[in-house]
């Protein structure tokens, strides 16, 4: 018989438009799934990235990974023509003097201040643009095929706004509402009520989580579009420290999830080495990592708002070439060892940043 071929946990990260660079690394990833090289067990998504998973498996479970791709497609085309319909063009439009990066936008700016002093609670003329997107994306069959589905298992993250907890939507909980809850950011959206609690956006609290996949598999992708290294460090203006803040906290949970992985790896390591028997629940992760800040660090912070469809072909392609170039170097490692330096590039800052001498009292 032939071998199983190897299995990963996908963590997508959410970073609105953007996200369109994981619906570039999943078309090419679900190639190598089409191939019979890959199998996906669960996914975790928040905000763009909830869209992706629950696409991605809702095609997987339907009729395999080309009905994925296209399920991802068809998606990322109805949001540019839904934010063309809605003016979204005439704000957040095609490439400027600065390429993609519409931060200069002088619209964009003026829309920014506008939303210090007026809410989606305040404004006249709010309306829920990702709803009915979202409603027609996910059909009610699809949903029911969805979470009566044992795998892939979706994890969905989104925030409690009352206890300031992290919610995770699973199989059979999956609904438009999780996932509008998901991508609630306060800013631009009213709060999404389920069962009663208010819900924003799930990455404060996990972007995306991973803690729920390491029971499906002991391989952990995580497709990040959020740059962690940023070159010219620290911005002076205010409009860059405050972008550059909501990137960091944004990739925080990450950080401190696979901190913690990583910390468990290093211990049964250890007892390996020194020849201690370990019969727990635990097991070593294999950590990878599909990004490119390079690309990601150009584009600046306002173009998380475009759905320019050029803009968004642009992301896609660039993920599927960095997944390509990822596959090349690293794809034979999945199921023998982690391909990514956790340490040196993801957790260093928190492990050795070091600490100012202690005051003697």
């Amino acid at each position: 018989m032939p071998s199983q071929p190897p299995t990963i946990a996908l963590a997508l990260q959410g970073g609105g438009s953007h996200g369109a660079f994981t619906w570039g690394v999943l078309d090419r990833l679900l190639q190598e799934v089409a191939a019979g090289r890959l199998r996906f067990a669960a996914i975790s998504g928040t905000s763009a990235g909830a869209y992706n998973a629950a696409l991605t498996a809702s095609g997987l479970i339907q009729g395999g990974p080309d009905l994925a791709r296209r399920k991802l497609d068809d998606f990322w085309h109805s949001l540019a023509r839904t934010g063309f319909l809605d003016g979204n063009a005439l704000f957040y439009g095609e490439p400027g003097p600065f390429g993609f990066n519409l931060d200069w936008s002088p619209v964009a700016i003026a829309l920014e201040a506008v939303g210090l002093v007026v809410s989606p609670y305040t404004n006249p003329f709010y309306s829920d643009v990702l709803g009915p997107l979202i409603e027609q994306a996910f059909p009610a069959a699809e949903l029911a095929a969805l979470n009566a589905a044992r795998e892939p298992v979706v994890f969905l993250t989104a925030t409690d706004v009352t206890s300031n907890g992290r919610v995770i939507f699973s199989q059979p909980d999956i609904s438009t509402a999780a996932l509008r809850a998901s991508s609630c950011l306060p800013a631009d959206f009213k709060a999404v009520s389920i069962g009663g609690v208010p819900y924003w956006d799930g990455g404060y609290l996990g972007n995306p989580s991973l803690t729920p996949l390491l029971d499906h598999a002991q391989d952990l992708l995580l497709v990040l579009v959020n740059a962690f290294h940023r070159d010219g460090m620290p911005p002076h203006s205010a409009r860059g420290i405050l972008d550059r803040q909501n990137e960091i906290t944004f990739n925080a949970s990450v950080v401190l999830e696979v901190n913690a992985i990583e910390a468990i790896n290093t211990l049964l390591a250890e007892l390996a080495e020194a020849g201690v028997p370990y019969a727990g629940r635990y097991k070593p992760i294999h950590i990878h990592a599909i990004r490119n800040d390079a690309f990601v660090e150009k584009l600046g912070f306002v173009s998380k708002n475009s759905t320019s469809l050029n803009f968004l072909i642009a992301l896609r392609d660039a993920g599927y070439k960095t997944a390509e170039a990822w596959l090349a170097e690293h794809g034979r490692k999945v199921g023998e060892r982690s391909s990514v330096d956790v340490r040196a590039e993801l957790t260093d800052r928190v492990l050795k940043a070091p600490l100012p001498p202690h005051p003697r009292t």
